[in-house]
């Protein structure tokens, strides 16, 4: 016990921030190291208890994705009580009078997704040299039989510095949601970071490798809201609006990665796909999702959703290949089959809730919570985030840290 005395709840709350870019399972301890310190708090009567309609949403989600799992299913599996755990445990450890560093909290993420982006760029340099004949080859190309350069490899023969091979740490949609996360954190809310610019282009050039189509419009989503809040002069936002448009533009035309996928998406919707332009499998899974939806529309459970899914994706003729499991990539679609309308009824008011937030809201608090908001919606609709641990952690902890921020107007208490 007198270990845990001596620690910081705060720095234990950074610390996590810091690791869940790095390592999975060393977020995953800090998380009940947390809930330990904070449970010596409240009996020491440091910390009580100080419950908020906002805090039970997410305890009631979590009680329908169990419930329905259970009700409709023949056996009781205890993954289904680990898988959603995060649902309970970060709205006990905000319930509390503790009073929280939100600025250490998030400086600590944007350090972590830093050194998250440290770590992958070594492996890739690490992974690209080689020995040939007694002397070190720089060859990030893991297979050139099709003679693709450096750039158009990231798509067809792969590239150490790009997609699934760069990001070594975490799947490529979530670090280029954390990465832009971090961009937000600095634009928007901590104005004196030291070493600010080198961070931002280190961070969006991490988005960039990422190679992740989410990250490349959560990009896009980030210009405007700078557009928004950081521009004043409509003459400047015009300017940089065409600027901006141009890049798009040029980058549909001649980046390897979004002009396959567009040209993909066209022959995928026409149905004349080839080795050059393959189909793309979120739309067959979002077709067989829908299918699912209208035929479920208050919720199948956790194992009977996948069930369903698998059988439709079967019927539809969707060759999964190796992914025997795949479920919607789109968390409105999914918790629908998990939880029914009434599950997406829970999350959608916990949404609402933390934008009605910001009406007593200033400057950057108000900023950096519609920004964190707009950054969710949207990754929801590629990622069904509360089915991965590295999903859920960041929707949850991240909500909960901004509904407890307390600026307020000019006048108010």
């Amino acid at each position: 016990m007198s270990f845990f005395k001596k620690i910081e709840l705060n720095s234990l709350f950074a610390l996590f921030a810091f690791s869940m870019p790095i390592h999975e399972k060393a977020s995953t301890i800090l998380i009940f190291v947390c809930l330990l310190v904070l449970i010596i708090e409240i009996v020491k009567k440091k910390a009580h208890i100080e419950w908020r309609k906002e805090l039970l949403i997410l305890p009631i989600l979590y009680v329908l994705y169990v419930g329905i799992s259970a009700l409709l299913s023949d056996k009781i599996e205890f993954k289904w009580f680990e898988q959603k755990a995060s649902l309970l445990i970060f709205p006990f450890l905000f319930s509390t009078s503790y009073k929280f560093d939100y600025k250490k909290i998030l400086k600590a993420f944007v350090y972590g997704c830093l050194i998250a982006y440290i770590i992958c760029i070594v492996f890739a340099i690490k992974n690209s040299l080689i020995i040939e004949s007694g002397n070190i080859v720089f060859n990030p190309l893991l297979n050139e039989s099709r003679g693709f350069g450096f750039f158009k490899s990231m798509v067809y023969e792969g590239n150490y510095f790009f997609g699934t091979h760069f990001s070594v740490l975490i799947q490529i949609s979530y670090f280029a949601l954390y990465l832009t996360f971090g961009l937000m954190v600095l634009l928007f809310y901590l104005e004196d970071f030291k070493g600010k610019k080198i961070m931002i282009s280190i961070l969006i050039l991490g988005v960039l490798q990422t190679i992740s189509l989410a990250g490349i419009l959560n990009l896009i989503i980030l210009f405007f809201l700078l557009l928004r809040y950081k521009v004043k002069s409509l003459k400047k936002r015009s300017i940089y609006g065409f600027g901006f448009l141009l890049i798009v533009v040029l980058s549909a035309v001649y980046h390897p990665r979004i002009s396959i996928s567009i040209k993909s998406f066209y022959e995928t919707v026409q149905g004349e796909n080839s080795v050059d332009f393959p189909k793309l499998p979120r739309l067959s899974v979002w077709e067989g999702a829908l299918k699912v939806i209208k035929k479920h529309q208050f919720g199948l459970g956790i194992p009977k959703a996948q069930e369903e899914l698998n059988n439709m994706y079967d019927e539809i003729g969707f060759q999964r290949n190796n992914n025997k499991v795949l479920n919607a990539h789109n968390q409105y679609f999914q918790i629908v089959l998990e939880c029914g309308l009434l599950g997406l009824g829970v999350l959608l008011y916990l949404l609402y809730l933390l934008y009605n937030k910001t009406k007593n809201l200033v400057d950057k608090e108000k900023i950096i919570i519609h920004s964190f908001l707009l950054l969710i919606i949207i990754n929801f609709l590629f990622e069904s985030m509360l089915n991965r641990y590295i999903g859920v952690s960041f929707f949850v902890f991240f909500t909960y840290l901004l509904f407890n921020l307390k600026r307020t107007k000019l006048g108010q208490i």
